[in-house]
Formats: structure tokens, C-alpha cells, sequence
């Protein structure tokens, strides 16, 4: 894994169903795909992220039979389509403010649920605590997500691509989308 941090957390995976409707030859709808969601990442030692589908544009094609969920995406979504994700943040360690190299800012508008446990989301200048049930509509803002409290955090958000683009954000100009 390139620039993530392979551990036993890996073993402690959610396991996420995925259920994909479809259609047959007769344009009937079908369930085409049931099982666990497989393609995860471990950007550190705290958390897991796997994507569930992904879009390229939109309007978005519901057609094709790929599996929008197999895809390697960076932490932005494609240009012009969305990113669908389940993560799970692990309690942290750390007590206090997070260090400012760990804020960041995607060009996006960001829709998150909180499933359960408890999440801290920094912003430049505050703070809010996030509960199940919680959403957050994050517009490109700078942000960190801490889980201060004592059990993992799992939550699901879409990231939609938007505009204006910006050279530091990490879906900015400077970042190749795939």
C-alpha cells in the first residue's frame, strides 16, 4: 500500500453490505450484486475507508454493468461525478487541538451521516461534536475529523464534485483525478 500504514487494525474491517439493483434482458429489476463491500483503504492507524459506488458524471449513466465500487479513487471524487464511501475512525490518542498539517479542504460538497459513536469535526477556528443520526454538509471547508470518544465511528458520506477549484484543496488543480 502506497502511503498507508498496513496494521492489525486491517482484521478489524466493518463489513459493509452491499446490495446493487440492476436489471435483466428484460429490463426487470434484479438485485446484481450482494456482499461486502471490498475495496477499502487505511490512510492510518485510525481508519478505515471503503468506497461503495462512485459515479463520473451527472447526470449520472445507471446502465452500464460496471461495479462503480471497485474503482482506486484518490480521497476526491471523479470530475464531475460523486464518491460514496463507509468509514470507520477509531478512537485517538491524542487529547487537544489536532496538529493544522492534518485540516484539509476538498472541492466538494461533502454529505456525511454519523451511524454511531461520536466524531469531532475541526474547523480553522472551532469545533463541533457529531452524534448518530447527525449530518454534516461540508461546502469545500478546511476540516479534521477526531473521534475523542471511546468506541470506533462509522459514518457514510457522498463527496460531489463542484466548483470553483482551488490549488490547495486536495481535489484542487494540483490533484489528478482518475
Amino acid at each position: 500500500m502506497s502511503n498507508e500504514i498496513e496494521t492489525d487494525f486491517e482484521k478489524r474491517n466493518p463489513h459493509v453490505r452491499r446490495i446493487v439493483t440492476g436489471h435483466d434482458e428484460n429490463g426487470k429489476a434484479i438485485v446484481w450484486m450482494d456482499g461486502d463491500a471490498e475495496n477499502s483503504r487505511y490512510p492510518n492507524e485510525r481508519m478505515i475507508s471503503t468506497l461503495l459506488w462512485c459515479t463520473d458524471s451527472a447526470p449520472a449513466d445507471w446502465s452500464h454493468d460496471e461495479d462503480m465500487g471497485a474503482r482506486k479513487l484518490g480521497t476526491a471524487p471523479p470530475a464531475s461525478g460523486t464518491r460514496f464511501m463507509h468509514s470507520e475512525l477509531q478512537p485517538s490518542r491524542v487529547e487537544g487541538a489536532p496538529d493544522p498539517a492534518h485540516l484539509h479542504r476538498t472541492d466538494s460538497i461533502d454529505y456525511k451521516v454519523i451511524i454511531s459513536g461520536e466524531v469531532t469535526m475541526y474547523l480553522d477556528d472551532s469545533k463541533v461534536v457529531c452524534r448518530p443520526g447527525d449530518v454534516i454538509i461540508s461546502r469545500g471547508t478546511n476540516h479534521t475529523w477526531i473521534n475523542e470518544g471511546t468506541e470506533p465511528c462509522r459514518s457514510v458520506t457522498v463527496l460531489v464534485d463542484a466548483d470553483p477549484k482551488r490549488d490547495d484543496a486536495v481535489a484542487g488543480l494540483t490533484q489528478q483525478r482518475h
